[in-house]
């Protein structure tokens, strides 16, 4: 007789629920770290908190990568996602208190500089190499993560020195794409009965993703109507809220949906195991490196 957890349900629930158990204690532990690192400790906190992270992401990106039998230079992106971190940081910040009118000029240059300087560093570093059969794919994954974990995510140190409230715009964004992720996952998990991409992710139904963006629409909501002196003097209104309710939830529905394709490629569940329950940074900042960009862009275009 077969004591598997598929044949007996009831030897499963355990591990269900001690599942369950260390994700809300991660959970717990990550929002009181963030809310220290947002409102109580030093600015510069906040800047070693995202480099810690997306360093990390960075690594388990290529660790991935690596897994699926493909060769990467891990420590030349770590750098990259660092210097590219390290140059916005301190330029935007500099930049806002000498010529406020001006400073993301500079960031922008700045940008392309770190990212020329790495792509260049990508390609020589294949010079004194003897032979290397995936010299195209080593440039190319490369590369791809810098864009994709320290570039996008990248955009938070943007919507962090875009207002005089910018903190509680980066944490106005932590609680909106997070908040897509809980209903996606209590309504996915209690209601979910349509799979959305099963090929890309089994778990996700198109009731989770509903339950997602409406999570997302009250959060937005909510935040901007409680926070009327910090939101509200950065120029967010209810018509904001609702419409950055629902870009914000999608995107971060995009964003796992696009990590969850990458581990699948690699056949691997999480990207780490720093994160009881939750998995590795990777996995923390998934949605955060599609709503960061979409938040800035948005805030620069129509709130000025």
């Amino acid at each position: 007789m077969s004591t598997s957890s598929e044949s007996n349900p009831a030897i499963a629930l355990p591990a269900s629920r001690s599942g369950f158990r260390w994700r809300l204690i991660s959970s717990v532990v990550l929002w009181t770290v963030m809310l220290a690192v947002v409102f109580w400790l030093p600015p510069t906190a906040l800047y070693v908190f995202m480099n810690i992270v997306l360093a990390t992401a960075t690594w388990e990106f290529y660790r991935i990568c690596e897994i699926r039998g493909l060769r990467v230079y891990k420590v030349w992106g770590t750098i990259g996602t660092v210097a590219l971190i390290s140059g916005s940081w301190f330029v935007f910040g500099m930049e806002r208190y000498r010529r406020p009118t001006d400073f993301p000029a500079l960031a922008y240059e700045f940008d392309i500089l770190i990212l020329v300087v790495f792509a260049l560093g990508v390609f020589l570093r294949q010079f004194p190499q003897r032979d290397n059969p995936q010299a195209i794919t080593t440039m190319a994954v490369t590369l791809l993560g810098l864009i994709y974990v320290a570039w996008l995510g990248n955009f938070i140190t943007r919507v962090n020195f875009s207002s005089v409230h910018g903190r509680y715009l980066v944490m106005y964004l932590v609680v909106v794409t997070k908040f897509t992720d809980i209903g996606a996952y209590l309504v996915g998990s209690s209601l979910g009965r349509h799979k959305m991409i099963p090929r890309i992710s089994p778990k996700k139904t198109w009731e989770g993703t509903a339950g997602g963006l409406l999570f997302a629409l009250i959060a937005s909501m909510l935040m901007v109507w409680g926070m009327p002196e910090t939101l509200g003097a950065s120029g967010l209104n209810m018509k904001h809220a609702v419409v950055l309710g629902l870009v914000l939830g999608a995107a971060a529905i995009v964003g796992d949906l696009a990590e969850s394709l990458i581990k699948r490629e690699a056949g691997v569940k999480d990207s780490g195991t720093i994160l009881p329950g939750h998995g590795g940074a990777l996995d923390l900042v998934d949605s955060l490196l599609f709503t960061a960009p979409l938040l800035y862009v948005y805030l620069r275009l129509f709130v000025g």
